[in-house]
Order: structure tokens, then C-alpha cells, then sequence
């Protein structure tokens, strides 16, 4: 209980990362591209001071967003509604990404593994922003705005191909802006919003303990979880039952059976991947590796998740090593 002395009692030292936190936070979230990664001061909290100061750096950002968020909207005249989803889905986000980090604020309640805190984290997310995602398409300004950005942006790319005719004609077909809405939306309810987010807190997780371990020098073991980590053995029958769901959802048109049997799906293929990265860790925590190479290594991991292509097939390949483990004792000599 020693790390919650100094905030409670006020302690100035704690107070200040605190502060700067929060308002790291709050203006990340408004500045483009950077908005990827507004959760990173709140994992360096967690990691650098300790899980009560990043707690406390929660409480103080979801009450600055929110204020913020009142202001601006009053500033501007935004409507109530969508800045109430806003302030929802940010305080959401930050919530589960704070409990991933700095684990649970109290102790009476039951520990979790870090894997299913990305999980539960993610769905919880997920939820709120399909409702998000739901409100906007269903926004005629916003949907017809959509529609010419989109339409410009074809344009341009079928303009500038070097394509034959009937390949500019199919290319016209496949760009056409209602149907690539229509995909975002679809997507989004199967699970691609529950990816966005995973991938979402692994890449402020990771670069929060760069951060960390730059800054503060601060060596947390941040595979050690990881590298003991396995799937439930259920999963692998859940994740096979979940294909011939999908399959029967859309011969039938069960809209919903099938939304539901995707993101089952996705969980599932999420435990898979946190137990291939696993056994990575498992064999690369056998060699003695520089320090910079780790950090090296990190940054390479999260690169990869950028690069469209490359992403995919770095990630098939973790799920299958992940469902491999079901069969063969690849980490034998971990569990001796």
C-alpha cells in the first residue's frame, strides 16, 4: 500500500505525472493521427509510478475529457448526444486500457491474466463503439458526406490506373461508395472493431514500456505473463464450431447468428495469438538478447502491425502456431 501514500496524502511528486497525464491524454485524442496513441501516458503512469498513481491519472482524465468535451461542444454547437457517445466511448477505452495496465484497484477483487484483460477490455470497447459506429451511419449528413469523399478518392484511383477498360469497369463496381460503406459497417459488426481495439491497446501497451524503460529505466518484464500463457483447452472446439456457424449464417441469411459466431470467432483467434506469441517469447527468452535488440524487436513487432499484408500474414501465422500447441508440446521444457 506504500505507492498509495504519496497521491493520497497529496504528494507533489505524484501529483504533477498525474496532471500531465491527463492532459496528454485529452489532447492526444484531438490530434489526428496522434489519437492512436492517447492511452500511452496512461500506461507510462502505470509502468514508471506504480497502479495507484495510474488510477488516480484515470479518475483525472475521464473528468478533463469530459469537461473538455461539455466545452467544446457548447463552443461549437455539437449535439448533446454524439458528444455523450464520445465521452463514453473515451472514458471506456481509457477504463480498460488502466485495468490491462495497472491490473485491479482493489484487492479483494479477482485477479485477472493480462490476455483476458486485453480481451474483456476490448469487447467492453467494441460495444460502445458499434453503438458509435451505428449513430453516425445512421446520420444522413454524415453518410452524404461520406459518399463524396469516397467517390472522390475512386475517382482518383481509377483515374490514375493504368487498367483496361473492363478492369476500370470492375474497379468502378468494387469502389462504388454504397457498397464500400456498407463493408466498413459490416465489418465493423464482425468483429473488426474488437480487432481495432486489441490491436489498439497491444501497440500503447508496448510503446508505453519503451517509453518507460527509456525514460525512467524501468525494466519491467513485460513477456513474462505471455510466455506461461495458454489458451482454455475448450477453445479450440469453440473456434472450429464457430466456422460452420459462419457458413450456415450466410446460406440462411441469420444476420445475427453470424455477427455473434464472428466475433466468437475473433476471441478465440485472439487467445490463440497472445498463446503463438507466446511460444515466440518462450524460445527467444532462451537466448540471451542486448537490451537494445529487445526494444528493437518491439518496435519491428509493432511496425509490422502497420503494414497492410505484412500484418496478416505475421498474424495467421501466430494463430496457427497458437492452435499448433493444442497437438504438439512446443514449451515442454517451460513446464518442467
Amino acid at each position: 500500500m506504500q505507492t498509495d501514500k504519496p497521491v493520497l496524502y497529496g504528494g507533489k511528486s505524484l501529483l504533477v505525472p498525474v496532471l500531465i497525464c491527463a492532459v496528454l491524454c485529452a489532447a492526444l485524442i484531438r490530434i489526428g493521427i496522434l489519437s492512436l496513441f492517447f492511452l500511452v501516458p496512461l500506461g507510462f503512469c502505470a509502468v514508471a509510478f506504480g497502479p495507484a498513481v495510474a488510477w488516480f491519472s484515470f479518475v483525472f482524465t475521464a473528468i478533463g475529457n469530459a469537461v473538455l468535451s461539455a466545452g467544446l461542444s457548447i463552443r461549437y454547437g455539437a449535439g448533446l448526444a454524439g458528444v455523450g457517445l464520445e465521452v463514453l466511448l473515451f472514458t471506456v477505452l481509457a477504463l480498460g486500457f488502466t485495468w490491462i495496465m495497472a491490473g485491479n484497484p482493489w484487492p479483494f477483487m479477482p485477479r485477472a491474466r493480462t490476455a483476458f484483460r486485453f480481451i474483456a477490455a476490448s469487447i467492453a470497447g467494441s460495444l460502445v463503439m458499434l453503438g458509435v459506429i451505428y449513430s453516425i451511419f445512421k446520420d444522413e449528413n454524415f453518410l452524404a458526406q461520406a459518399h463524396s469523399q469516397i467517390e472522390a478518392i475512386s475517382s482518383n484511383l481509377i483515374a490514375s490506373s493504368a487498367a483496361d477498360p473492363l478492369q476500370q469497369e470492375a474497379m468502378e463496381r468494387i469502389l462504388a461508395p454504397d457498397k464500400i460503406i456498407e463493408a466498413i459497417f459490416s465489418l465493423s459488426f464482425r468483429g473488426g472493431s474488437l480487432v481495432t481495439l486489441f490491436v489498439l491497446f497491444f501497440i500503447n501497451r508496448q510503446i508505453a514500456f519503451i517509453m518507460a524503460r527509456l525514460i525512467m529505466k524501468k525494466r519491467e518484464n513485460v513477456n513474462g505473463d505471455l510466455i506461461r500463457f495458454h489458451a482454455p483447452k475448450k477453445t479450440i472446439w469453440v473456434f472450429s464450431l464457430c466456422l460452420p456457424v459462419i457458413v450456415a449464417s450466410g446460406i440462411f441469411s441469420l444476420n445475427y447468428i453470424g455477427i455473434a459466431a464472428w466475433n466468437v470467432l475473433i476471441i478465440c483467434a485472439i487467445l490463440f495469438l497472445a498463446q503463438g506469441g507466446g511460444i515466440v517469447q518462450h524460445f527467444l527468452a532462451r537466448r540471451p538478447i542486448p537490451v537494445f535488440m529487445r526494444l528493437l524487436g518491439i518496435l519491428l513487432i509493432v511496425f509490422l502491425l502497420f503494414s497492410p499484408g505484412v500484418n496478416l500474414v505475421a498474424i495467421a501465422a501466430l494463430v496457427l502456431l497458437g492452435i499448433a500447441e493444442n497437438w504438439l508440446p512446443l514449451r515442454v521444457s517451460s513446464e518442467k
